[in-house]
């Protein structure tokens, strides 16, 4: 197995066609993210990996013992012990990976469930309804700069995919629901590319099952339909019911059902 360089992964990005719906992969394969990518074979390559982060992506052919063989010593040797008891998730261009992962993390902790994918077209005439006391902050370098409480969480969350805070107000963009002066979540773009983009969002526990999550969604569509972005996608797990029915109520129509798992080291 060796580490390519995204410049001359161009053979490696085959592998990993069936999951471009996934913004991460075609953001990362025209040079807007910064990953690793592993094969068994720069000019002929027959399987793969990516790892972003706490993801990690396989592709090609499952059955490839030479390649199966490095990438568990790679997450036995330097994944797994940098995990601290932390789970990460593993996703896989078709369900023939399945046993091969189950023999990759035997030992570990492994949850096999399915994730959605779901995607919308943004509109600026949404409406957009917050409870009293409630308001919606887009997120600039003034948000930045003031006095709110919270900012070092919105930070940590735009930093865990662009490498400042400067750059993601450079390349990204979203909104924020403010109540008394603080921050009580986010609603993030992710994995830019062209005219698509996918959501990350989030409200703080005592905010939840007010309606703000669909707020801030619908103000985050608005302000995609005005910088001009096409479709914006939705990813999450199947049983994250509150999650599914939030995209859903604004719109968000299923397109793919897949298979994922969670390791969890023991």
């Amino acid at each position: 197995m060796i580490e390519i360089p995204i410049s001359t992964a161009l053979q490696v990005h085959g592998l990993f066609q069936s999951l471009e719906h996934h913004l991460l992969i075609r953001a990362l394969f025209e040079g807007n993210l910064v990953a690793k990518i592993f094969t068994d074979d720069k000019p002929r390559p027959r399987a793969g990996s990516i790892a972003y982060n706490s993801r990690f992506i396989l592709g090609g052919d499952p059955d490839n013992e030479s390649f199966n063989k490095d990438i568990a010593a790679y997450f036995r040797e330097a994944v797994l012990p940098s995990c601290n008891g932390e789970g990460f998730l593993v996703t896989f261009t078709s369900d023939a990976w399945i046993p091969t992962l189950n023999m990759l993390f035997a030992g570990n902790e492994i949850i096999l469930a399915p994730r959605l994918y779901l995607e919308i077209m943004p509109d600026q005439n949404l409406a957009v309804k917050l409870p009293e006391g409630f308001s919606i902050q887009p997120v600039a370098m003034d948000l930045m700069k003031s006095d709110m409480e919270g900012l070092e969480a919105l930070r940590e969350e735009m930093c865990s995919e662009r490498t400042s805070v400067e750059d993601f107000l450079e390349k990204s963009f979203g909104v924020c629901p403010v109540y008394e002066n603080q921050i009580v979540g986010w609603c993030l773009s992710e994995y830019n590319t062209g005219d698509r983009c996918e959501i990350g969002i989030a409200t703080l526990q005592p905010h939840q099952r007010k309606g703000i999550a669909t707020a801030i969604t619908r103000a985050f569509l608005i302000e995609a339909a005005k910088r001009g972005y096409q479709r914006v996608g939705w990813d999450c797990w199947e049983r994250n019911q509150a999650s599914v029915a939030t995209a859903r109520k604004v719109g968000f129509e299923k397109k793919h059902r897949e298979q994922a798992m969670v390791i969890i080291p023991k």
